[in-house]
């Protein structure tokens, strides 16, 4: 669907972070799935020419909500949205998680925890492992319990969220959700105990100019040989559909 949306609220709950909740209807919303995402015009005007790509964190009724930093031209005009203003949106988009029983461990670094607000309304989640830079960009999920390590060590513990592995209660976990930077979940893939690796989820990032497989500029290698298509073929995907050691390389 395309079509313009009201902004029912907007709330920098963390600086440079925002949250906007967005009236999209009801039949959008319940078509909205945990992983997917939209197409936001971020400004009316020429410029961005492009749409900029946003994880739904969560659906209401009629409803959805996205968080987002302010990171570039795109995302700032797109915080100077007021309150009542319309933009047009594109979506829901994208293949989400497949929700499988069983205890979850959901892994975020930065805002690759933007998703999963609403992915825990679906899914029996037992802990969350969160990492960023500094405290301030740590994104706790409301009523489950989280671990958390930032870079700088001001969230109480100083490292990379791969050194929280140690916490987990393995037992208690059938599935993993996992988003963040390329360099994050590439560690995390190559340090969680083997058999663990095909009941993974990873939620790709990456910078999709369509949003529906058109541009091809979201291509990520594909395990076996190929490429994969972010925007449709993801953004979330089996950890063992990908190239690891292809994935992220600049050549």
């Amino acid at each position: 669907m395309d079509r313009e949306v009201i902004v029912t609220s907007k709330e920098e709950f963390l600086p440079g972070i925002f949250r906007m909740c967005l009236e999209t209807g009801k039949d959008f919303s319940e078509q909205s799935e945990p992983g997917q995402f939209i197409q936001v015009e971020v400004s009316p005007g020429p410029f961005p020419v492009t749409r900029r790509p946003f994880t739904i964190s969560r659906t209401y009724s009629s409803s959805i909500e996205i968080v987002f930093e302010t990171v570039g031209r795109g995302t700032v005009l797109l915080s100077e949205v007021e309150t009542g203003s319309t933009v047009r949106v594109l979506g829901p988009l994208g293949s989400g998680y497949e929700l499988n029983s069983g205890g979850w461990l959901l892994v975020g670094g930065g805002l690759g925890a933007a998703g999963f607000p609403g992915l825990v309304s679906f899914v029996d989640c037992r802990l969350l492992l969160l990492g960023a830079s500094t405290k301030d960009k740590l994104l706790p999920v409301p009523g489950v319990s989280f671990l958390s390590i930032t870079e700088d060590g001001s969230s109480g513990r100083k490292g990379l969220v791969t050194d929280l592995l140690e916490s987990v209660p393995w037992d208690s976990v059938s599935n993993i959700a996992v988003c963040g930077p390329v360099a994050m979940m590439k560690a995390f893939i190559q340090r969680i105990p083997g058999e663990f690796t095909s009941s993974t989820q990873i939620s790709a990032e990456a910078r999709m100019g369509c949003g529906w497989g058109a541009c091809e500029g979201c291509s990520i290698p594909k395990a076996g040989g190929g490429y994969l298509k972010c925007c449709t073929d993801g953004p979330v995907f089996p950890a063992d559909s990908i190239d690891w050691e292809r994935y992220g390389v600049v050549s």
